[in-house]
């Protein structure tokens, strides 16, 4: 299979049980968002179908024709939906990009937990965990999904360094790649931290000049399309080169086909 950011979106075969929960969570958030998109248009075309049914007077229209009986093209919902498309938006992107760094998290544990003195002897271990959890593979899952997770918080090169230093495996092989993806988690996480407004420091980072500072960052449909297929993109090549260099477990469940 061809790797890189230019492979299909499709899942690897054979690929990690870390993988397969990727796709799996990936399909069933794009099948959400159909079943959003298609509930609103359902509800305004019954209203339309029931409103054209009762005489005009009762059913709001004004008895005796005019302008103002021409149905709109837009229902309510359709407008209410696309008037906070970007709390929508948001909410999806999080979602999108949190799927992705749970997958980096449960790959770093397969690496951890197949080489655990890569952790190094710096990688404290909590009470509350040992206390908590009852195997050392659940003591190294915790510790390694806290740890990308608070590493991506600060963007992902600290992330991607550490995976390096630890593993020696490079997340990324093109740089255009790292850098959309990198932009992506730097979303995230203003929509984590800052209710999705525009930082001074994010706005600045913006070549078009099109972000204010205080503002909801403005996402694009098809844009958001286009980027969960690169983060896909992105999880399939990963998992390949790191099947290939350190023989990963194959998947026990597979994906879901994502249509």
């Amino acid at each position: 299979m061809e790797s890189g950011a230019s492979s299909s979106s499709l899942p690897p075969d054979p690929m990690s049980d870390a993988c397969a929960r990727f796709y799996r969570t990936h399909a069933e958030l794009w099948r959400f968002i159909g079943f959003v998109s298609d509930l609103a248009l359902r509800v305004d075309d019954m209203a339309r179908l029931a409103s054209e049914a009762v005489p005009p007077g009762v059913s709001g229209r004004p008895v005796g024709g005019g302008a103002q009986q021409t149905p709109s093209t837009e229902g309510a919902m359709a407008r209410t939906l696309r008037g906070q498309r970007h709390v929508f938006l948001h909410m999806v992107l999080a979602r999108v990009v949190d799927s992705y760094l749970a997958y980096l998290a449960e790959l770093t544990v397969l690496l951890a937990v197949n080489n655990p003195r890569a952790l190094g002897p710096g990688e404290g271990v909590p009470l509350e965990l040992l206390v908590e959890h009852d195997s050392v593979d659940e003591v190294v899952d915790a510790l390694v999904r806290d740890c990308v997770f608070q590493l991506a918080s600060s963007g992902l090169e600290p992330l991607e360094r550490w995976v390096a230093d630890r593993f020696g495996f490079a997340l990324f092989v093109e740089d255009t790649v790292r850098d959309r993806i990198a932009r992506l988690i730097e979303i995230r996480n203003l929509i984590a931290r800052h209710r999705g407004l525009a930082t001074r420091r994010f706005a600045g980072s913006d070549r078009e000049g099109r972000v204010r500072p205080g503002q909801p960052v403005e996402l694009a449909v098809d844009r958001l399309f286009s980027d969960s297929s690169l983060l896909a993109r992105s999880v399939t090549d990963i998992d390949v080169r790191a099947s290939d260099q350190f023989d990963l477990p194959r998947a026990t469940t597979p994906a879901l086909p994502i249509g």
